[in-house]
């Protein structure tokens, strides 16, 4: 097989011109017909041929046609010093002046030496397209913030692209004219006209979010229909999601025991974090982000093309804790869930999900799901038709009693039974008198009609209250 490597430079410009196509040459005669951009390869009767004033000849048609290379190819038994040699001062310069390069290649097969030229050329073509395909694609999603786009620009293309106002450049990766700096004049000019349009504007934003909601809280089946428009907004649904849930400190208004007006307040308090967290989010770059309001928290997605394993829920840790800081109103305290990562538009909920669950298990200002695996079990258990019967056939004398008196007795039950039946630490833990947990473990096990000192039926009624809570 014939390796691009094997060509031996002879003359002309260091930086050749890109090429469009690549020729085989019989005649030096044919020279001049050939289209613009041409690589040209001489058979070796034809390099016989390109000797002295002959050669001069040949570079001069070749350079009058446009091509870009001139390959003389050593017959059998020639070696390539041979064709060096033959290559004087006067065509030395006329290469160069010209634009052509002048080649030699061993002989051998020639149909080999123009198939991997044409791979080559090709090659360098489609990367050219996926690299400006890529760019045009990281550009549209900057915002607009011409930084953004500069950074998301040159990733693309491999080389630093600089913000200068409305206009960018890029610094120089190659020869001028060739593949690659075409595709970079074409996605400076996409930058240009992102910039110019300036950050996405506020309804799209709405849009995006209203349509996060939905997905998030709609039924499956409803979600799945609405997929198609989510993709038509930009909404990155297919990619891996971590979702960031927060939601206000706990407080006494906040339980229910402050003015009436305290849900209103909570609501004024997220509609100002999600007006931040789309600024903040552009600002921590590295992914997609989106941002919706969901009941009574705001869901933060931060979306990647790949999996990013371990380290990317380390990075997506750390950058919500900075978007906790970033987003807090003045005065106020918010808390945040961190899920894992799942791909798609059922790892989205499921995501949303964990962000919950996360909060629901912790009372830290950051909160990240039980890596572990005893939450993402009890989840999925909880999540069939056969659990959930399970659940609230063993919890149901409880659940009928309804609103805080229900909730109050599964918080006694699941805090003593996971404190292995100390009433004390139980007692600890709620902030209640020993005694009074005492009582309720009393009352429980009437309205159960359960033994709690049976192991198995302590751990039903743990896995049970542990599931009840995650809903």
């Amino acid at each position: 097989m014939f390796l691009l490597e094997e060509l031996r430079p002879l003359a002309g410009p260091e930086a050749p011109a890109a090429a469009s196509g690549v020729r085989l040459v019989e005649d030096l005669g044919g020279i001049a017909g050939q289209p613009p951009g041409s690589v040209l390869v001489l058979t070796g009767a034809a390099s016989r041929q390109a000797a002295g004033y002959r050669l001069d000849v040949a570079l001069r048609d070749a350079a009058a046609a446009g091509a870009v290379a001139l390959v003389l190819t050593a017959e059998a038994g020639q070696a390539l010093e041979a064709l060096e040699a033959a290559v004087d001062r006067s065509a030395a310069a006329l290469a160069e002046r010209g634009g052509v390069a002048l080649l030699a290649a061993a002989g051998g097969d020639l149909a080999e030496l123009v198939v991997a030229i044409d791979r080559a050329i090709a090659g360098d073509a489609a990367e050219a397209l996926v690299r400006t395909a890529r760019a045009a694609e990281a550009v549209a999603g900057a915002g607009g913030v011409p930084e953004r786009i500069a950074e998301a620009a040159g990733a693309a293309l491999g080389r630093p692209v600089r913000a200068d106002g409305g206009a960018f450049t890029a610094q120089a990766g190659g020869p001028a004219g060739t593949h690659f700096d075409r595709a970079a004049g074409i996605v400076l000019r996409l930058a240009a006209l992102a910039a110019a349009a300036g950050p996405s504007d506020e309804l799209p934003g709405r849009s995006r979010a209203q349509l996060l909601t939905e997905l998030l809280v709609a039924p499956e089946n409803q979600a799945q229909e609405l997929a198609p428009r989510a993709r038509a907004l930009g909404l990155p649904i297919d990619d891996w999601h971590v979702v960031l849930r927060l939601e206000p400190a706990k407080t006494a208004d906040a339980a229910g025991d402050g003015p009436a007006d305290g849900g209103q307040e909570r609501y004024a308090l997220l509609e100002t974090a999600a007006s931040r967290a789309v600024r903040a989010a552009r600002e921590l770059g590295g992914a997609a982000w989106n941002a919706a309001l969901a009941g009574d928290a705001l869901i933060v997605v931060r979306s990647q093309r790949r999996d990013q394993g371990r380290a990317g829920l380390r990075e997506a840790v750390r950058d919500a804790a900075r978007l906790l800081e970033r987003v807090r109103p003045a005065g106020a305290e918010l808390r945040c869930g961190v899920s894992t990562a799942h791909q798609g538009l059922v790892g989205l909920r499921t995501s949303a999900s964990e962000a919950r669950t996360a909060l629901r298990r912790s009372t830290l200002p950051l909160a990240t799901y039980d890596l572990a695996g005893l939450d993402r079990m009890l989840e999925e258990w909880y999540a069939s038709d056969a659990a959930q019967h399970a659940v609230r056939e063993l919890l149901q004398p409880i659940l009928d009693l309804g609103g805080e008196r229900a909730a109050h007795l599964l918080a006694i039950l699941r805090a003593y039974l996971d404190h292995n039946g100390s009433p004390a630490r139980a007692a600890e833990e709620l902030h209640l008198h020993r005694n009074a947990v005492s009582r309720n473990v009393r009352r429980i096990e009437t309205l159960l009609q359960a033994d709690l000192a049976d192991p198995r039926q302590r751990l039903a009624l743990q896995l049970a209250c542990r599931a009840a809570s995650s809903r």
